[in-house]
């Protein structure tokens, strides 16, 4: 009877009284937790870019070596590439999520020890296409804290950016043969065939890709510079940094036959953005289109 009295009366007088109110200083069970703060590592410049546009950029602890935008993500400890990751240096970071492209699990050469550390891996695969970085976002949602209002943002501005392209080749009849040459130094010249993200791009951008015998990359050679017989030369700065500029390119045996060349229609934009169809892609495919259908100079 006693004890239905004091029920009664602790119902009736919700004031706040003490002897009403359990002791949460002596209940551990009451007490709350904190969540885990994600510390994130990204191998990948492509999902760094995300995790960025996502507002996750605190709550990256370390990155690979293709993680170069944001220029702040570059501040973050440089674990190298994924076919040699320094796993010492990643595990030392104290990581309890890490972002990695589908297509790179084969290439991760410390994998098992990876998926045996307990950090959780999350995988996304990638595509060839604009909204490729907001179906990352949405992967990435079904894991990490994301706000709808970001994924909402994002979708957005590549439907802008999509609009615009449309607009800037809507009216060029003109579609030109475009070789990309990938370049580290003269001794590693290397030209985009089909199934890669610089064919993607070249076709959307409303080129042709001058390559069309074989998929991904092979050696250049002037074998192949005689069947591509490109109008436009396209490259990522760095690579044509590294022969030196168009002067160096010159040097290439064929380069200087093609019409390319001759017109100087050589296009350099940076590697990650044109080529890894992030937030960015269809911004970066109405730059190259409108570098594409300037007249030659």
């Amino acid at each position: 009877m006693k004890l239905m009295i004091k029920i009664f009366a602790c119902f009736l007088l919700v004031s706040g009284l003490s002897g009403c109110q359990p002791n949460t200083n002596d209940s551990p069970e009451s007490s709350t937790q904190e969540p885990e703060k994600l510390r994130i590592v990204s191998l990948s410049g492509f999902l760094t870019e995300v995790a960025y546009e996502l507002g996750l950029g605190d709550q990256l602890v370390g990155r690979d070596v293709t993680s170069t935008y944001p220029e702040s993500a570059q501040e973050l400890p440089n674990l190298g590439h994924v076919t040699q990751l320094n796993l010492e240096a990643l595990l030392g970071l104290s990581p309890n999520v890490i972002l990695v492209e589908e297509k790179q699990l084969g290439q991760i050469q410390q994998l098992p020890q990876l998926e045996a550390s307990g950090i959780e891996l999350i995988v996304v695969p990638t595509h060839f296409h604009f909204n490729n970085a907001l179906l990352a976002a949405k992967q990435l949602q079904k894991t990490l804290a994301i706000p709808e209002s970001a994924i909402d943002q994002m979708e957005s501005q590549i439907e802008k950016d999509s609009i615009q392209l449309l607009i800037t080749i809507a009216t060029e009849a003109e579609q030109p043969r475009v070789l990309f040459i990938y370049a580290r130094g003269a001794g590693r010249l290397m030209v985009a065939g089909q199934q890669t993200a610089a064919a993607a791009m070249i076709k959307k951008a409303g080129g042709i890709n001058a390559i069309q015998s074989f998929e991904q990359f092979k050696p250049l050679s002037p074998e192949a510079l005689l069947e591509a017989n490109p109008d436009v030369i396209l490259m990522f700065t760095s690579g044509l940094a590294s022969l030196d500029g168009k002067a160096g390119l010159e040097q290439i045996t064929g380069i200087a036959e093609t019409t390319a060349f001759r017109e100087n229609r050589i296009i350099a934009m940076d590697g990650h953005y044109l080529t890894a169809f992030g937030p960015r892609a269809a911004a970066a495919a109405t730059e190259l289109a409108d570098q594409l259908h300037k007249e030659a100079l």
